[in-house]
């Protein structure tokens, strides 16, 4: 079992090191006076630690001897910082000039007190000899005013805490904050009286530094909370996010102690080595890592991540970031608070109460009918402030008139920014996702051109007629694998191609091809025709990537087909709409009209005479007919009769449904029936 001095060294550990963590952390994040007072306050009390834990285990008097001088006024200071701090929240940063001179009286004679222990180690002032003294004056009469100055500090920060608490009136978050306040205060208390008066002893000091330690780590969420006008939950996650990186920072430092000491005990190796590689194996493993368990927590919308993303570009620190407009509804409530308002609502421009408090808020009358202020930003009509009257009846006194007016300007402020501000958030979540598309985009183009410059051309689709699909070492006519059948092999492709990048669903695929088999017998020969399918497209690449599966649907990659008839004949048909000269759009339709052997995809095992080929089939149908009305028109105006009677012909045969151009056309060379 440790003994109580190995606790107390793990202890003062413990409380270095969030002590630094912690104050670091908020006086580099929160822009506020009292993020800056509780930073020297972690920081003071990191030293009294560090200094307590080096006097413990260093061999040298004259390190001892500054370690101790560092830890008296570390100390010495950091009870008036406590006091500081207390009041700068419970005053709300408004203390009178009688508090602040008193707390400065404090910070003035804790250091004098120090100043005894700093000069003569050998005699602190304490209760027990050998302790410091000046005869007659005799050594307790000096430890007696030393623990009143140190304990008078601590006393003083909690009558403060008490006295706010016990204002009538208070709103619910600011009886949450001084009540967290107050934990602290007690907690300092507890472990102060500790480690100032003689109530446990020296057997088991690291007691009362854990008390102190707690008190930290409290601080952090009383700082969080005591922001201007924080939405509720800001603080609760400010406080989440600072205590899950400082046990991380925490975890690392211990896992690089207990590296450094195996490495002693196991190699014999006295030496930073170890050390460095594990730090530097930390630093290339924290971005996945943390990639990792954010993706173990729940997933933020797309527009939470924008929001979260443009308020750290705006410059807004991490922890305790929120929307423009978060702020109006604690603004309001303060304000109703503070002029004793009946009910106040903020509406904005077309109707919507963005925020309402007091309990006549919802019994507001309409616009025109209550007492309200225009909020005004930049000459912009945001919305409007209004009031329900005092509670008292009595009218508001010039003063709270103005007070009202810098409500409104804040008020409308805020409403526009915000605006603005989610203006940006939906701007920010496009332009993400165009640079999603842009990635994929330029994945796909970089795999294509490695494709086409690493490996033998790709795929020739005839589908226009009866399907053949050739590649460079000639027309395939073997579909499947070993366990899979041609035919259904050669289905599912037609399949795939015509569905494009719509793709198709297991389920569909099982309705084509395997209708009367069993559900699971089923799905067993689905995924071994797609096995088969993919060696067969790809028998050199291992047939991954050319059949992609993405949210449930199959998806053919078009990059695996270097040419396809269905889209040189839709290619040539556009560019022959598009063309100015008659003689090379006649050429392009010609060319066109040899493209097409027949029905899309006719004959096509399973999916040629299945529902889902018709609508693409009786689409391309209908363009052939127009394409050979075309053709018909133009002979029939250089005046070959016979070409435009045997192509209007054709058109009648194909359209099926007597194609009432093409039978006008035959009509007008004197051909109609």
């Amino acid at each position: 079992m440790p003994s109580p001095a190995q606790l107390e060294i793990a202890a003062h550990s413990l409380t270095a090191v969030l002590g630094v963590w912690l104050g670091l952390t908020l006086v580099t994040r929160s822009r506020t006076p009292n993020g800056v007072l509780f930073a020297m306050l972690a920081l003071a009390i990191a030293g009294w630690s560090g200094a307590i834990v080096v006097e413990r285990l260093s061999a040298s008097a004259g390190v001892a001897r500054v370690a101790n001088a560092v830890e008296e006024l570390a100390s010495g200071l950091a009870t008036p910082l406590l006091a500081h701090l207390a009041l700068a929240i419970t005053t709300e940063g408004q203390p009178s000039r009688r508090q602040l001179r008193l707390t400065a009286a404090f910070y003035v004679l804790n250091v004098v007190v120090s100043i005894p222990a700093i000069v003569d180690p050998g005699h602190p002032i304490r209760l027990i000899e050998p302790n410091f003294s000046l005869p007659p004056v005799p050594g307790l009469a000096f430890y007696a005013v030393w623990a009143a100055i140190r304990y008078g500090a601590i006393l003083m920060a909690l009558w403060w805490v008490v006295r706010a608490l016990r204002k009538p009136g208070i709103g619910a978050d600011r009886r949450r904050h001084l009540g967290a306040l107050l934990a602290m205060v007690l907690a300092s208390t507890v472990g102060g009286g500790m480690r100032i008066l003689p109530v446990i002893g020296q057997s088991d000091p690291w007691i009362g530094v854990s008390f102190i330690t707690l008190a930290v780590v409290i601080a952090v969420y009383v700082v969080f909370s005591s922001g201007v006008f924080f939405a509720s939950g800001v603080a609760g996650r400010a406080f989440r996010e600072t205590m899950l990186l400082g046990l991380g920072a925490l975890a690392l430092v211990a896992a690089l102690v207990a590296i450094d000491e195996g490495a002693q005990a196991v190699l014999q190796v006295n030496g930073p080595l170890f050390v460095a590689l594990s730090f530097v194996v930390v630093m290339a493993l924290y971005e996945p890592v943390m990639r990792w368990v954010q993706r173990q927590l729940p997933e933020r919308s797309p527009l939470d991540t924008a929001r979260q993303d443009l308020l750290r570009a705006a410059g807004q620190p991490r922890f305790t970031a929120q929307p423009a407009h978060a702020g109006v509804s604690p603004a309001l409530a303060r304000l109703t608070h503070a002029l004793d308002l009946a009910g106040a609502s903020v509406v904005a421009a077309d109707g919507r109460v963005v925020a309402a408090a007091g309990p006549e808020a919802q019994r507001l009358p309409g616009a025109g009918a209550a007492p309200a202020i225009p909020l005004v930003a930049d000459d912009e009509l945001v919305g409007e402030l209004r009031i329900a009257g005092t509670r008292s009846g009595r009218p508001l006194p010039l003063r709270d008139e103005e007070l009202l007016r810098l409500s409104a300007r804040y008020v409308a402020s805020a409403l526009r920014a915000g605006r603005i501000e989610d203006e940006q958030v939906d701007a920010l979540r496009n332009l993400t996702e165009e640079r999603a598309n842009l990635d994929s985009a330029a994945s796909t183009l970089h795999a294509a051109l490695v494709r086409r410059g690493s490996s033998a051309p790709g795929l020739e689709v005839r589908a226009l007629g009866l399907l053949r699909v050739d590649r460079a070492d000639g027309q395939i006519v073997r579909w499947g694998g070993e366990k899979a059948g041609s035919r259904q092999a050669q289905a599912l492709f037609a399949f795939l191609f015509d569905r494009g990048e719509r793709g198709i669903a297991k389920d569909e695929a099982l309705e084509l091809v395997w209708p009367d088999v069993e559900l699971e017998r089923a799905d067993l020969a689905f995924h071994r025709t797609l096995r088969g399918l993919r060696n067969t497209l790809d028998p050199h690449g291992g047939g991954r990537e050319v059949i992609r599966h993405h949210n449930d649907r199959y998806r053919l990659d078009r990059s695996i087909i270097d040419w396809s008839d269905v889209d040189e004949f839709t290619a040539r048909l556009e560019e022959a709409g598009r063309a100015g000269d008659p003689d090379a759009a006649l050429a392009l339709l010609q060319g066109a009209r040899a493209l097409y052997r027949g029905d899309y995809l006719d004959d096509c095992p399973f999916y040629g005479d299945s529902a889902f080929v018709e609508p693409r089939r009786a689409a391309l149908r209908a363009r052939y007919v127009d394409l050979l009305v075309a053709i018909g028109q133009a002979s029939e105006e250089r005046g070959d009769r016979v070409s435009a009677a045997a192509v209007y012909r054709d058109a009648v045969e194909v359209a099926g449904n007597g194609c009432p151009p093409a039978r006008a056309g035959l009509e007008r060379l004197g051909l109609g029936a």
